[in-house]
C-alpha cells in the first residue's frame, strides 16, 4: 500500500514568548517544494533546538497524518496551519491505529522505519496558543510518530510513501500510546512493549521504569 505526501516541512530555531521567558524552538516549520536530502539524523536544512528531547537517530523524521487535521481544527476552533504538530512529513492516511512499531516505508529513495510515537511537549501548546494541546494529544492518542532512517536518500511531495514491510506482530502506535498514558497499564502490558525490539530506547526506558514501579 502507498499514499502520496501532503507536505514536507523544514524549520530553523526561533525565539518565542512563554510567559515571562523567551524559549528557543523549531516547532514552527514551513513547507518546501524542493527535493530534500534525508540522512541518518533527519532532513537537511531542518534544525532541532532542543537536542535533549528532540532529534537523534530514533527521532530523525516526525510524521503526522493530514487526516487528523479536521479533528484538531474543530477542537481548536481555528485553522491548524502548516506543520500543525511540528512534523517534517505530513502524510495522507497511515493513522496511529493503522501502523505498527517497526513498519518500514520507502520515502522517495530513502527507506525509513517507525521507531516510536511522538510524545507531545508544552511547545505544542505554545504553537496553537492552547496549553491543553499536549494533554489532548495524550488523551486521544493522535500523536503522529517518528521514523528512523534505514537508508539515506531524497524525497519530495511528488513521491509516494509506500509500506514495504509490515510488523503486524508488533503493537500499533496507538497501542503504545495507550500503554504509556494509561495509569492502569499492567506489568504484562508493559512487558509486551518491552519485547518490541524495534521500539526506540527512550520508550524502552519509560516502560521499564513504569513496570518497576508496579
Amino acid at each position: 500500500m502507498s499514499t502520496t505526501i501532503h507536505a514536507i516541512h523544514i524549520g530553523q530555531p526561533r525565539e518565542v514568548a512563554h510567559g515571562k521567558q523567551l524559549i528557543k524552538t523549531s516547532i514552527f516549520k514551513e513547507p518546501t517544494d524542493q527535493r530534500v536530502e534525508i540522512h541518518a539524523l533527519g532532513i537537511k536544512g531542518d534544525t532541532q533546538s532542543d537536542l535533549v528531547n528532540h532529534g537523534g537517530v530514533d527521532k530523525a523524521i516526525c510524521a503526522y497524518s493530514y487526516d487528523r487535521y479536521p479533528f484538531w481544527e474543530e477542537r481548536l476552533g481555528q485553522p491548524a496551519g502548516h506543520s500543525a504538530f511540528g512534523e517534517n512529513i505530513t502524510l495522507y492516511g497511515w493513522l496511529e491505529e493503522e501502523v505498527q512499531i517497526g513498519d518500514v516505508f520507502e520515502l522517495g529513495t530513502a527507506v525509513v522505519q517507525i521507531s516510536q510515537p511522538r510524545h507531545p511537549c508544552y511547545k505544542l501548546g505554545i504553537k496553537h496558543q492552547q496549553p491543553k494541546m499536549p494533554l489532548w494529544v495524550k488523551e486521544t492518542g493522535y500523536s503522529g510518530f517518528y521514523f528512523r532512517v534505514l537508508k539515506e536518500g531524497h524525497a519530495s511531495v511528488e513521491d509516494d510513501l509506500k509500506r514495504i514491510e509490515s510488523y503486524s506482530h508488533n503493537p500499533t502506535v496507538m497501542e503504545v500510546n495507550r500503554c504509556r498514558n494509561n495509569s492502569a497499564a499492567t506489568k504484562e502490558d508493559l512487558t509486551k512493549m518491552l519485547e518490541v525490539k524495534e521500539l526506540a530506547s527512550e520508550w524502552v526506558e519509560v516502560f521499564t521504569k513504569k513496570r518497576n514501579e508496579i
